[in-house]
């Protein structure tokens, strides 16, 4: 079984937390999928979508390293490349629903969780590091796109690949307050 979300799992990035628990969401949708009667394309389907958020979160996580100076940058974004590089190859190389099944049991259990779990607590550990020892990191300038939900005054804050993302997709975004699917707002 595949753990839950847990403020345990927190880089202590907004937008990053987000990405992570809807990361989270999808692997239990995947596995959902992978231990039911389903069609191919149903699995496929939710491989397309892991892999289009995958994409969009392993951008903004770069960012945010080299917002705050993580010193194993490109060895992070060279585990990025190699997950993308072989969710595309398994995605092509699939033959039966079966084998797509093994291979959603992989990306949900395996990349994904373990990626998170393991690498990205470095990231953490790195900030917290920086924060005890009193440093300060220079922070470069970030576009941000505005949406709003039901919450009255509320406002959220997304970085432009999240932005692209939520304006595309056809999981909508939810505000974690009030359920409701957050809609853009006019940029400032």
């Amino acid at each position: 079984m595949l753990p839950e979300w847990s403020d345990k799992f927190s880089v202590h990035n907004e937008i990053i937390d987000q990405q992570h628990q809807t990361l989270f969401k999808l692997a239990h949708k995947a596995y959902k999928i992978a231990n039911a009667h389903t069609t191919r394309n149903e699995v496929k389907s939710i491989i397309t979508e892991f892999f289009d958020y995958m994409k969009t979160h392993f951008r903004d996580e770069e960012q945010y390293m080299q917002i705050i100076g993580y010193p194993r940058l490109e060895a992070h974004k060279k585990i990025h490349r190699a997950l993308i590089a072989d969710m595309a190859s398994m995605v092509k190389n699939i033959h039966s629903a079966n084998e797509i099944k093994d291979k959603i049991l992989v990306i949900a259990r395996d990349w994904l969780l373990t990626h998170i779990l393991q690498e990205d607590m470095l990231i953490e550990k790195y900030r917290k590091e920086q924060i005890e020892s009193g440093a300060t990191c220079e922070v470069k300038e970030v576009k941000y796109y505005y949406y709003t939900c039901g919450c009255p005054g509320k406002e959220h804050k997304l970085t432009e690949s999240t932005h692209l993302f939520a304006s595309r997709s056809s999981n909508p975004i939810t505000c974690k307050g009030c359920h409701q699917q957050i809609r853009f707002k006019e940029q400032r």
